[in-house]
């Protein structure tokens, strides 16, 4: 008998929101592509058969905020595209480095995941100044795109600017159509819920991704509970505006850099220590070392690691604080109600889980999500609404994110007893398999713009029709 399919997975429960399916079938996989998902598929017309029999197969995770790029202080980012292969990731957007790291760490270290980046606007390293006119800014968007970016990303938290200057990157990104995400904060206000309160004025009628919406409900300004209530009613007034995400772990990653005076740079660094009354200082850095309230984060054994202790202040003081640290200062509660909350037509009204990982050891969507799952938070398609589905619409991934007929073969194994990711497969290739990734590479997503940089790179790539996404659908 003639081969139809080239793999065909059997005996899973498939879950796939986008079409309603929540049932035990078989998924044949022909090209790269789904060929068909029925009860039962002839096994005799495949290639390979693997039994997927007690585990959940959903459509391929995307994670649409990770760090897989970016300037390297005490690792290598490019780790992470190992890391997010390990924990089911399929698809994910950097949300922090320049076309260049990307497609580097992908050529290096890539396992074989589709990644598109965004552009990170550093005045003084990947721009000029924190003070560029409009007519700087569309060049800086342009070029962002013809280099391979997908859009740009304005990390408020570490390198703010005016709201007027914020105001004229979202406009310019959304004239250009480039995907533009902010981790919230100008100068005028902080990496808190008071950038939160900025983003309508910021927006105007425009569009924008506002990233990890609980790092802005820790409690600095008001009660956690009270500062996730005015966040949902923020993003609530703002539908059909924004793209949101939430991620779950509760240890965050920030910069411990200071100046020569040993003051804290970073704003998100000087929330957390104040939120357990340290100075914003190196040696108030080192004291929440000594306490355990700190960590640094490291390369170890080919990954990337927290460490506390005498270890973490040898590396703080070795590289003169220029580090990265962490800060258990994410609260369950709030990403627990910020991932189900609904509004009055049943709609999510944060989009995502997303992980804020990659090469930082946060990358536990799957986990936290299946936990929200046993405890009836979620049911558990609405985990892939969360994980796979809306991530795809978000970034116009429309051939991903559901297993229909044509569709990518791009596909995530859950054991439901473990609550982890055990296999996925890209494209129908095995990218994760008996608890190793043994593939390299990966597809590189651009924008029309960026067609030139991705055939240079050497790459497999996809061009992405962003005015298809949810960001930009239906906006003039």
């Amino acid at each position: 008998m003639m081969s139809v399919y080239d793999l065909l997975l059997i005996g899973g429960t498939v879950l796939d929101a986008a079409n309603n399916r929540h049932e035990i079938a078989d998924i044949a996989i022909s090209g790269g592509r789904i060929a068909c998902v029925e009860p039962e598929i002839d096994q005799g017309l495949a290639d390979s058969v693997v039994d997927v029999s007690g585990q959940w197969v959903m459509p391929g995770m995307i994670d649409g905020h990770v760090h897989v790029g970016g300037r390297r202080t005490t690792w290598d980012p490019a780790l992470g595209h190992r890391m997010l292969a390990m924990a089911g990731v399929t698809t994910g957007i950097d949300f922090g480095s320049t076309p260049e790291q990307l497609i580097d760490g992908m050529q290096r270290l890539g396992a074989g995941l589709n990644m598109g980046g965004l552009f990170v606007m550093r005045p003084g390293e990947t721009i000029p100044n924190d003070d560029p006119p409009p007519a700087e800014v569309e060049g800086i968007v342009s070029d962002a795109l013809q280099r391979g970016a997908i859009g740009i990303k304005i990390i408020g938290g570490y390198d703010p600017f005016t709201p007027e200057v914020t105001a004229n990157i979202i406009s310019e990104c959304n004239v250009q159509r480039a995907y533009i995400g902010f981790h919230v904060g100008t100068k005028r206000a902080g990496s808190r819920l008071d950038g939160l309160r900025e983003v309508p004025e910021l927006v105007g009628n425009g569009r924008l991704h506002v990233a990890h919406i609980n790092a802005y409900t820790r409690g600095s300004i008001l009660d956690p509970l009270e500062e996730v209530q005015e966040a949902l009613s923020i993003l609530t007034s703002m539908k059909g505006q924004l793209n949101s995400e939430v991620h779950q772990a509760v240890p965050n990653g920030t910069s411990g850099r200071c100046d020569s005076e040993g003051n804290v740079l970073a704003n998100v660094c000087q929330n957390c220590l104040k939120l357990r009354d340290y100075p914003t200082t190196a040696d108030g850095i080192r004291q929440a070392i000594k306490d355990g309230y700190a960590t640094v984060i490291t390369e170890k054994n080919n990954s990337v690691q927290r460490v506390g202790g005498d270890e973490a202040l040898s590396i703080f003081d070795e590289l003169h604080t220029d580090c990265s640290l962490s800060f258990p200062v994410n609260l369950p509660q709030s990403a627990m109600l910020l991932t189900t909350s609904k509004d009055s037509q049943g709609d999510f009204i944060v989009d995502a889980v997303a992980s804020d990982g990659g090469s930082h050891p946060r990358n536990i969507n799957i986990e936290s999500t299946m936990a929200l799952v046993r405890f009836g938070a979620l049911s558990p398609l609405e985990m892939v609404i969360k994980l796979s589905w809306n991530p795809s619409r978000m970034f116009g991934l429309l051939n991903k994110g559901h297993f229909s007929e044509g569709a990518d073969a791009d596909i995530t194994v859950i054991d439901p007893e473990q609550g982890r990711a055990i296999a996925t497969y890209v494209g129908g290739e095995a990218v994760l398999a008996n608890g190793e990734v043994n593939t390299n590479g990966g597809t590189l997503l651009v924008t029309q713009e960026g067609i030139s940089t991705a055939k240079s790179s050497g790459l497999d790539f996809e061009v992405l029709d962003l005015q298809k996404s949810k960001l930009y659908a239906g906006f003039q």
